[in-house]
């Protein structure tokens, strides 16, 4: 399977989540906010990533699938661990009290098996169909 050079749209994925970054930090700590920026800042850096080390390269269909689970399951995971350390940054940075309550940071910690399977699951799922997608165009 031949993997692209670029990623459509990654370079507009890239402003949007800047910009929302940029105003995410002068707002008051919200669980929903901080996620959203979590995911979205591990979706984008592991497409960076892909595009960069994997662009225009021929890879077998066993080490595809194996790569398109890698990156799901990384999405999974960086994306709490990510999440965690955001809250933690705003907190520090507004000085005024704890953005996040415990609870909250607890909820984010505990979804690390979760998110941890459903990013493998889903990569592993995008692999198959992409890898289905390019069979039935050969």
């Amino acid at each position: 399977m031949t993997t692209p050079i670029t990623i459509p749209g990654l370079r507009l994925a890239t402003v949007l989540l800047a910009l929302y970054g940029t105003v995410w930090i002068s707002l008051e700590g919200n669980l929903v906010q901080v996620v959203v920026l979590g995911t979205g800042v591990t979706a984008v850096s592991l497409l960076h990533l892909l595009q960069r080390y994997l662009g225009d390269r021929l890879l077998s269909m066993s080490v595809w699938l194996m790569t398109a689970a890698a990156a799901g399951l990384g999405f999974g995971v960086g994306s709490v661990l990510l999440t965690i350390f955001l809250m933690a940054l705003k907190t520090g940075l507004h000085a005024h009290g704890p953005e996040f309550t415990a609870a909250e940071i607890a909820w984010v910690w505990e979804q690390l098996p979760l998110w941890t399977l459903v990013g493998l699951l889903a990569g592993s799922g995008f692999g198959l169909l992409a890898a289905a997608t390019a069979l039935k165009n050969v």
